[in-house]
């Protein structure tokens, strides 16, 4: 291995390292996929849990490991979504007392996505997701304030739908993300990488 190779290669292993050992400092990941596995949160919205891999995207090394890393915390979020909106299932059906407390990990994963150093075209993608995350959540907080408050209606529309503009804001942003973003500016990303990013940003929205 040429000497350039194997300084990009340890510069790889040195960010991967320093990344997850400050993750580790703010949420414990096994504590969110305890309460939920990837494949089983994936499921709920019709998806296989076939994460991007950098080692088979075509991007330069740098950016596929932060963009692995990246996407791994999304799906965190993913569980979030998941095991709440289960819990504010629960609390309206009366099968949880209203006062029941809920743990969740959204302010850990937001801390650490928003401090996670990124390359130029990474950072967007970041930026996206960060923003996306924080509309939903809000959605999340108005719904289950809703079933604490036995108050439903206030967040159903007329067809019974749940319902919020954090919902749409969010959503878009997703999509938008990923179709007049990632499709124009990673050009050189083999297809199979591209719809892994895809299946990663469809399970985030609702």
């Amino acid at each position: 291995m040429n000497f350039p190779k194997l300084l990009a290669l340890l510069l790889l292993i040195f960010m991967s390292n320093q990344v997850f050992a400050k993750k580790a400092l703010r949420y414990n990941e096994s504590e969110v996929t305890f309460r939920k596995s990837l494949d089983e949160a994936y499921q709920r919205f019709g998806k296989i849990y076939d994460p991007f891999r950098a080692e088979n995207s075509n991007l330069n090394r740098v950016e596929a490991t932060q963009l692995q890393i990246l996407l791994s915390m999304t799906d965190m979020a993913v569980i979030e979504k998941v095991v709440l909106l289960e819990f504010i299932g629960k609390i309206h059906e009366g099968e949880l007392d209203r006062d029941t407390p809920h743990k969740d990990y959204y302010d850990e994963i937001l801390s650490e996505l928003e401090g996670f150093e990124v390359t130029d075209r990474i950072k967007t993608i970041k930026e996206g997701v960060i923003k996306g995350i924080k509309f939903h959540r809000e959605v999340l907080d108005a719904w289950l304030e809703a079933a604490r408050k036995n108050n439903v209606k206030s967040v159903m529309d007329k067809n019974g739908r749940w319902v919020h503009p954090g919902t749409s804001a969010g959503d878009k942003i997703f999509y938008n993300l990923y179709t007049s973003y990632i499709k124009k500016v990673f050009k050189e990303e083999n297809p199979e990488s591209l719809e892994a990013i895809s299946r990663h940003l469809c399970v985030l929205v609702f």
